[in-house]
C-alpha cells in the first residue's frame, strides 16, 4: 500500500509544472522560539527569552507553498491588507515565485498573523491576530473575478477553509459552477461548521476530529470511521473522501470503489516531531496528483508519503521531491 520510488518520480514529474488553484484564507504563521529557565514573579507563567524568530506562510498561503515546492505552480485566491503582516506574506512569497494576483486586498481587516511561542522545543502558547467574517461586497466581487479567472487555468482547485471568511456561500456557490463547466475537480480541507458549503465536492481531506464532528459520531476505529465516512458522502454528495488519522494513517473512499469500506493507508511517519500544517501537505500533494491525471488510490499514497516526511520538521513546513525520493529510497534500504 505505497508507491514504489520509480512510480513516485513519474508521478512528481507529471504534476511539475501544473497549475492548481488554492482558495482560502491567508495567514502569517509567526514562530518565536526560546528557552525558559523560571517563573514569573507577576504571576504563575514561565518566562520564555526568545532567542530567534520565523515567519512562514500559513494557511492557504502553506497550501500554495507545498504546491510550489512540489514542483506544481500555484494560484493563490484569497485576501490580505496592506499592512505590515501583508507585506511581510508578499515578500514570502515574492521569494517563492508564487504570483500573488490572484489576491484581493481588504482594507477593513488586518493580515492574519497566528504566533506561537516554543520554548524547550514545545510550543507553550499561540496568539490569533484576526477579524473574521463575510468579506464586503467590493472584495467578494474581486474574489469571484480572481476566481474565475484562475479555474479556466487551473487543473484542481483546492479550497483551504479556515472559517475567517474567503470560503462563504456566494464563493462557494460560483466554485460549483465554474469547476462543474470547466470539468476538473474541486477539494477541501474543511472546517466542520461550514459543512453546507462543500456540498457536491469532489472530495475533502478532514481529520479524525474534523470526520467525527461532520457526521455527528465517532470516527476513530477502522469500523467507525468506514460508518462516519459513508455518513459524510451521502450528506453532502461528495465523488470521494479522505481521512487524515494521524498515526493510524489514513482512509480513502474513492469514486471507483462502492463505499462499502475505505481503502487504508498505514502511515509512512517514522518520526513525528510537529504536525503543524501537515493537512496542507496532504491535501497539496493529492490535489497536484489528481489534476495531473494520477489514480485517487496513487495519489493518496503520495500525500501519505509526504505527509510522513513533514511532520518530522519543526513549524509549519513543506516537502521537495528531492526529499520525498530520498523518503523512498530509505524505504528500499530498509
Amino acid at each position: 500500500m505505497r508507491l514504489d520510488r520509480a512510480h513516485a518520480e513519474t508521478l512528481l514529474q507529471r504534476l511539475a509544472g501544473r497549475k492548481v488553484a488554492v482558495l482560502g484564507d491567508v495567514m502569517l504563521d509567526e514562530y518565536l522560539f526560546g528557552e525558559v529557565s523560571r517563573i514569573s514573579p507577576e504571576a504563575p507563567v514561565p518566562i520564555v527569552r526568545v532567542l530567534r524568530e520565523q515567519a512562514v506562510l500559513g494557511g492557504a498561503a502553506n497550501v500554495a507553498a507545498n504546491l510550489k515546492a512540489l514542483g506544481a505552480e500555484p494560484i493563490l485566491l484569497g485576501t490580505l491588507q496592506k499592512d505590515a503582516a501583508g507585506d511581510r506574506v508578499l515578500g514570502l512569497l515574492g521569494r517563492l515565485g508564487i504570483s500573488i494576483s490572484g489576491l484581493v486586498l481588504d482594507p477593513t481587516r488586518p493580515t492574519i498573523i497566528k504566533t506561537r511561542v516554543v520554548g524547550q522545543q514545545q510550543q507553550m502558547l499561540r496568539i490569533d491576530r484576526e477579524e473574521p467574517g463575510p468579506p464586503e461586497a467590493a472584495v467578494l466581487l474581486g474574489l469571484r473575478d480572481r476566481l474565475t479567472r484562475a479555474v479556466e487555468e487551473a487543473t484542481a482547485l483546492i479550497v483551504s477553509d479556515y472559517a475567517k471568511g474567503v470560503v462563504c456561500a456566494p464563493v462557494m456557490d460560483l466554485v460549483r459552477e465554474r469547476c462543474a463547466a470547466r470539468g476538473i475537480p474541486w477539494i477541501v480541507d474543511p472546517k466542520p461548521g461550514h459543512k453546507a458549503l462543500y456540498r457536491g465536492a469532489t472530495l475533502m481531506t478532514p481529520n479524525t476530529k474534523e470526520a467525527s464532528e461532520l457526521a455527528q459520531r465517532p470516527a476513530k476505529t477502522d469500523a467507525e470511521a468506514a460508518d462516519a465516512g459513508r455518513a459524510i458522502l451521502a450528506e453532502l454528495g461528495l465523488q470521494g473522501l479522505l481521512v487524515t488519522r494521524s498515526e493510524r494513517g489514513m482512509a480513502l473512499f474513492a469514486p471507483d470503489g462502492d463505499h462499502a469500506a475505505p481503502w487504508l493507508i498505514p502511515t509512512e511517519a517514522r518520526e513525528v516531531f510537529d504536525v503543524s500544517g501537515a493537512g496542507d501537505t496532504v491535501i497539496a500533494a493529492f490535489s497536484a496528483a489528481v489534476g495531473a491525471g494520477a489514480d485517487w488510490r496513487e495519489a493518496a499514497m503520495l500525500a501519505n508519503a509526504a505527509a510522513g516526511v513533514v511532520v518530522a520538521k519543526a513549524g509549519t513546513a513543506t516537502v521537495t521531491p528531492a526529499e520525498l525520493l530520498a523518503h523512498y529510497r530509505e524505504q528500499e534500504a530498509n
